[in-house]
């Protein structure tokens, strides 16, 4: 026992630091910059591939001149860095942008200047993380003194002036900070170099183990260790070149060796990460891959380091630093006992693997076949660990009716696909996406791990007795201090494209609570929202068939609100849909009715038994005219023949006005709040 609250606790602890991490706002601020230079990255990339090519068929002025322009886009990386994280913050706080540019940079040259005061491009070598930290903290002071720079005069007093004074001595201590830490890192770089350089097996091994370490922080170790890397890259060059003539053996470890064997996707060998991914049957991965894919096959992985995500992840974190290790074992000793060729080629990083291995070795098949072994293995390595971790982020609740589900469902019969994509309007599709998936994932790991998703039943009315005729099943979220949420979460999930499972889920749950629960109370409807994008599920019929293959209890009927306010794609489609649910004797509702898309069209288009209208019609009541406003849309809601039904009633006037009005049923907290199932069940037995 004692064990299993220490472990608790221990994984509290870990979890709030990550939250906190995680919903930090210069960690988002980061994470953005990172993204926005991804296509720069890229393109860098596409240079080395193209460099490697241009030396492989002997255009060497070519070649060159692509080698020294991917050299100098590594330079300029740090200060591209530097420049985006300003305009990350500007934007994001309302801020000047060049004022935050400007004083960001001025801050990094000064860093640099005190490190090389003899050189006059200082700025040329600055690392990358150097190059953020200044930038970080450059506009966190300067958010702090704004209002120097929104002042319209300038006062000559001496309160104005210490101000001055102050923030300028705030931006020279962070210069001198700055130069001291950097002169700090390069001592404890040395000393850690000396250590870990890859003259041996050990040191290799150790040199490939903690530059993927640091990604648990989402510091690329390849910046923090680039010494090492120029001058590995250095003598690697200089061995190929002395083996070629004859003067020297040729060395296992080098570069290529690196980049060939233990990089197959980027860091951590992601490639068999993203193996994974496509063969998973979580629908939730496939826009992470859709992003993911272009950029891995160039062997650039930020979108899966920091979308599945691996960064501060202790599960996923373990494979992704024992595949490269396991990969550089097999591979040393391969190369060692002659199994495979050495590489005696460089290989630019980006160069997609296969072809890397191909133009390593001079197109030895038995080298890309060992790479293909090799992804084959590290999927292995990660598949458990990505089940493991796809089933602790959706993990089993328990609803108050007592059975046990999770959310979204796993492995099972009703597991649904995820139709089309999402419309993204903003000019950097790329970018929005990637951001905007990062955030719905991580604002679902936060509220999966946080509490458990339950159900709760809202009585829907007749005005004239008030007797309870249907029951509305409502999603809540129950934190883990008992704090009830509403659906508001539903947007992450819609994002993501998961809203199918959420609302099948829904469904299943509430048709089981009724089995359980509601049967002893006949005469009624069990009324289920579901989303446009799960009427376009292509088997969500066939799901709907399964799990009405047992009959509901005598008396009961089901319906299914389809949601006005949302917009419909295919509407075409969502006809059928309606048709052959009405076939399996489910009754249609439009929800929402007067506050969506395309309210007319939805009376003509759609065969409904129910229009419910939406709680604004209740609150223009209030206006002049409004009462006569509802009366007519209650009558042209009629004259489909459908019942009416109207929301958010949550007073005795309202009550009065909308029976005035020819509505005959009611829903809102002036008759019954929502409720849990217990609630729901001791009510309706007060009322039997």
């Amino acid at each position: 026992m004692t064990y299993n609250i220490t472990t608790k606790n221990t994984n509290n602890i870990f979890h709030q630091l990550k939250t906190r991490f995680i919903n930090n706002r210069i960690s988002q601020a980061v994470l953005s910059s990172t993204m926005a230079i991804m296509p720069f990255s890229v393109l860098r990339g596409l240079v080395i591939v193209a460099s490697t090519l241009c030396q492989d068929v002997h255009w060497v002025k070519t070649a060159v001149w692509l080698e020294n322009l991917q050299q100098s886009m590594l330079t300029f990386l740090p200060i591209l860095l530097n420049i985006i994280f300003s305009i990350q913050w500007a934007v994001r706080y309302r801020l000047s942008i060049m004022l935050c540019i400007s004083l960001s940079l001025t801050v990094l040259l000064g860093i640099t200047g005190l490190e090389h005061s003899n050189e006059a491009n200082f700025l040329i070598g600055v690392s990358l993380p150097v190059s953020l930290l200044s930038a970080i903290f450059t506009n966190l002071i300067l958010e702090k003194n704004i209002n120097l720079f929104r002042t319209n005069k300038v006062k000559l007093n001496w309160p104005f002036s210490k101000i001055v004074l102050t923030f300028l001595g705030k931006l020279l201590l962070l210069v001198v900070t700055g130069h001291l830490i950097l002169r700090a890192s390069d001592w404890l770089t040395q000393d850690i170099t000396a250590v870990i350089y890859p003259d041996n097996f050990i040191h290799g091994l150790l040199y490939e183990v903690i530059r993927e370490t640091t990604w648990f922080f989402g510091i690329h170790g390849y910046y923090i260790f680039q010494d090492i890397g120029f001058r590995l890259m250095n003598n690697t060059i200089a061995n190929i070149d002395a083996w070629k003539a004859g003067h020297a053996s040729l060395n296992i470890l080098s570069t290529s060796f690196y980049e060939t064997w233990c990089a197959t996707g980027g860091s951590g060998a992601t490639l068999s990460l993203l193996i994974c991914l496509l063969i998973s049957r979580n629908p939730s991965n496939r826009h992470l891959i859709k992003v993911s894919l272009p950029l891995a096959i160039f062997n650039i992985n930020e979108p899966l380091i920091f979308g599945v995500p691996v960064v501060l992840n202790p599960v996923m974190f373990i494979p992704f630093v024992m595949t490269p290790a396991v990969d550089y074992i097999l591979a040393y000793y391969a190369t060692l006992w002659h199994v495979v060729p050495p590489v005696h080629q460089m290989v630019g990083w980006a160069t997609p693997a296969l072809i890397n291995v191909w133009l390593g070795t001079d197109g030895a098949a038995r080298a890309v076949l060992f790479q293909i072994f090799l992804i084959a293995l590290g999927t292995g390595i990660y598949w458990p660990f990505l089940r493991y971790m796809e089933k602790r982020d959706h993990k089993e609740i328990t609803l108050p009716c007592g059975n046990k589900r999770f959310v979204p469902l796993k492995g099972n019969q009703f597991q649904l696909p995820v139709p089309g994509h999402r419309d993204v309007e903003s000019p950097h599709h790329y970018l929005s996406e990637m951001n905007d998936y990062i955030d719905a994932r991580r604002n679902i790991n936060e509220l999966q791990s946080s509490g458990n998703f339950v159900l709760w039943f809202q009585p829907q009315i007749t005005l004239d007795e008030q007797k309870i005729v249907a029951m509305e099943v409502l999603l809540r979220h129950q934190g883990d201090d008992g704090k009830i949420t509403p659906p508001i979460f539903l947007k992450y999930y819609e994002r993501i494209g998961m809203m199918p499972e959420i609302d099948f889920w829904v469904l299943e749950n509430a048709v089981e609570a009724l089995h359980h629960d509601l049967s002893r109370f006949p005469g009624m409807t069990l009324s289920v929202n579901i989303s446009p994008q799960t009427l376009l599920a292509p088997n969500f019929l066939s799901l709907v068939g399964k799990l009405l293959r047992t009959p509901l209890p005598s008396g009961w009927q089901l319906e299914m609100e389809i949601t006005e306010s949302q917009k419909v794609n295919e509407p075409k489609r969502v006809i059928e849909v309606l048709a052959a649910l009405r076939q399996l004797g489910i009754k249609i509702a439009l929800d929402d009715f007067g506050s969506g898309y395309s309210t007319l069209s939805y009376l003509t288009q759609y065969e409904l038994d129910k229009i419910k209208l939406d709680r604004t019609l209740v609150l223009g009541l209030a206006r002049e005219g409004g009462e006569a406003f509802l009366h007519h849309v209650v009558q042209l809601c009629k004259t489909s023949g459908n019942q009416v039904l109207i929301e958010g009633v949550e007073t005795n006037e309202e009550h009065r006005i909308v029976k005035n009005c020819g509505i005959h049923l009611a829903q809102g907290y002036l008759f019954h709040r929502p409720q849990p199932i217990n609630k729901i069940c001791e009510l309706l037995n007060a009322k039997a």
